[in-house]
């Protein structure tokens, strides 16, 4: 049987990527290098006061929810987020008093922040009531909001803080469909107990997210320190683009199997949730290894046929980088960190954030100001790796998330095969669009063979109840 809510979150993030990277493309030619560079600033302290001020509700609801006390802890989790953007506009503003950024440049981070935080929140709760089609349909929303409102705010002059209130009015706008899926849930409905088990459980979340977000973007905030806006444009939108090609598999992996062993999980049937997890394991590690082969292959030519020559030429060589470092990401964010929500072991988020934030601002420090936007990427790869290992390491004391041996020699001995074959056909044909095709072709079957071979995109009958832990 077709894994429903799999595919409805599959097919919203293939749209929701192919719509990124149009706005990647219409934004960048908009506004030019040094102007994109400094909304990719905005950005990229938006999620860092993001991380440390809202993500670590949601991901705290996610852990802590049951569907019994479902309006409880949904009320519960309003009231934190209500009181979190409270201080998040208090600390801004403290900042904006003593002159350490413009009112101009605050007020787009805190739009971002408010417009996120609003999105991902009620998308939470939509993905714990199983309601996938409400959720798809606010990931398509904001996709088409987020291309019409950015173009049109670019269009009027609005520069990188109107394209940065554009986005956070789109996510606003686009979180509707996930708020009507609790719509009947009143803020009375919350209560104290529920709000502190929230704490309680998040509460190294708070710390790790924040860090992470910081240990993710410090590249970034060196390369404008160092080097300029000019320089963080090209290298800003180059990432965010593979970035978030590996996202969409990983996100609907996330979304649809690791949910639904959550699910198994809260009630009692670990045979069940182990079984997800293992397809989960599977799926995220056919994104990894073949997302990795594919960029190695097709990253120059995607980034010709997307980009403008001045945001290329800055970062030529970097795609292989990039996508080893979101290839091990993937795995952290989307399979091996998911262990918290099946121990009690939230703050080993926390430890692994912090060995992150280390290596990356280390490494960033002693590279970009030598070695650019070579640096920077360098950095951000060997960190997402040392966090990823952390992860499978020291998870594993605690719960044995599956690990499928098999899968994992098969598919790597396949993405080196196509990578070889890409070689091979490249000395061949002497490059033109014949490559292209045949690479494209050798692709599709080691590909499709991996799916059918591992059943990816299919459901499998529950394994029966019993209470034995997983591991």
């Amino acid at each position: 049987m077709l894994n429903v809510a799999g595919m409805l979150y599959l097919g919203a993030r293939i749209v929701s990527a192919a719509g990124n990277l149009l706005a990647v493309a219409i934004f960048s030619r908009m506004a030019g290098p040094a102007e994109y560079g400094q909304y990719v600033l905005i950005f990229a302290w938006s999620l860092i006061v993001y991380g440390f001020g809202a993500q670590w509700m949601r991901f705290a609801y996610f852990g802590v929810y049951h569907q019994r006390r479902f309006g409880e802890y949904v009320a519960s989790l309003a009231r934190l987020l209500g009181y979190g953007l409270i201080i998040v506009a208090l600390v801004l503003g403290g900042l904006g008093a003593a002159g350490f950024f413009s009112p101009g440049f605050l007020g787009a981070v805190f739009a971002l922040v408010c417009g996120i935080s609003i999105y991902e929140a009620s998308f939470e709760v939509a993905r714990t009531r199983l309601d996938a089609r409400s959720a798809a349909l606010s990931m398509l929303l904001r996709t088409s909001l987020t291309l019409t409102f950015g173009s049109a705010s670019l269009w009027l002059g609005g520069g990188a803080s109107g394209l940065a209130i554009a986005i956070a009015i789109a996510h606003l706008i686009a979180a509707t469909p996930s708020l009507a899926t609790f719509s009947g849930v009143r803020l009375r409905h919350g209560s104290r107990a529920a709000s502190l088990h929230l704490v309680s459980y998040g509460w190294p979340l708070f710390l790790s997210f924040g860090v992470t977000a910081v240990g993710q973007s410090i590249d970034r905030l060196l390369l404008a320190q160092y080097l300029g806006a000019a320089t963080l444009g090209p290298y800003g939108v180059v990432a965010d683009m593979l970035r978030q090609s590996f996202a969409v598999l990983g996100e609907a992996i996330m979304l649809s199997l690791v949910t639904a062993a959550k699910q198994h999980a809260n009630d009692g049937n670990h045979a069940a949730a182990s079984a997800a997890l293992q397809k989960a394991f599977n799926a995220c590690l056919a994104t990894a290894i073949f997302g990795a082969a594919f960029f190695v292959v097709f990253g120059d030519f995607l980034l010709q046929a997307v980009l403008k020559p001045e945001f290329i030429a800055p970062i030529r060589g970097l795609v292989p980088v990039f996508a080893v470092a979101f290839a091990f990401m993937t795995m952290r964010n989307f399979y091996f960190a998911q262990v918290i929500y099946f121990t009690k072991t939230s703050y080993l988020e926390l430890v692994v954030s912090l060995l992150f934030l280390a290596v990356s601002a280390a490494l960033s420090v002693l590279l970009v100001p030598s070695y650019g936007s070579h640096g920077a990427a360098v950095a951000l790869m060997v960190s997402c790796i040392v966090a990823c290992l952390a992860f499978i390491l020291l998870g594993r004391r605690w719960y044995k998330m599956p690990i499928d041996l098999t899968a994992f020699t098969v598919m790597v001995a396949l993405a080196a095969l196509f990578v070889f074959s890409a070689h091979a056909t490249a000395e061949l044909f002497r490059g033109g669009f014949a490559a292209l095709i045949a690479d494209g072709a050798m692709f599709a079957l080691l590909g499709g063979f991996a799916v059918v071979r591992f059943g990816l995109l299919h459901d499998h009958p529950p394994p029966a109840r019993h209470m034995k832990p997983i591991g």
